[in-house]
């Protein structure tokens, strides 16, 4: 007689071969997807620098500190530290930025940092707060430079 189909075994032996597939697979893809999040917030973060940048080309007094901006939108300049802080709703007032990667929004606490060093280089830093994920430095609320974010294990979950 000619049978047609699978045994029972075969059909085991073939679902047993997917699970064992599935477990190694599925952590690795929720891996790659969590890292491709951290990868868009960085590009995210980058792209306020360069919105902070054309900021200050754009303007003599802001670029010399004398400009000392709105307080309370949009961002502040001390002469003296040599600071500009531009906050994350005046760098995204065009709405470049819609939603951070976890499908939330980014946090209005956001902002970049435009100054100058004690040996008179320019600087940009940037601090960006997600739903669940942030880019800060060591302290607290303390801004990640322009060069570290090409750097390693910038992006840290929010507790």
């Amino acid at each position: 007689m000619n049978k047609k189909g699978f045994t029972l075994t075969e059909l085991l032996a073939v679902v047993a071969i997917i699970g064992i597939l599935s477990l190694v697979a599925i952590p690795n893809i929720i891996g790659i997807v969590d890292n491709i999040k951290k990868d868009n917030m960085i590009d995210d973060a980058k792209k306020l620098i360069s919105l902070a940048e054309m900021n200050v080309n754009s303007s003599y007094d802001i670029k010399n500190f004398i400009d000392y901006g709105n307080n309370t939108t949009d961002y502040q300049c001390v002469n003296s530290t040599k600071t500009c802080t531009f906050k994350f709703d005046y760098l995204n007032k065009n709405k470049d930025i819609k939603n951070d990667p976890d499908g939330g929004s980014y946090n209005s606490s956001s902002y970049v940092r435009y100054f100058k060093d004690n040996s008179g280089m320019i600087n940009y830093c940037i601090y960006l707060v997600g739903s669940k994920r942030k880019i800060e430095g060591n302290s607290i609320g303390s801004c990640v430079s322009k060069i570290d974010l090409d750097g390693k294990d910038i992006v840290k979950g929010i507790n």
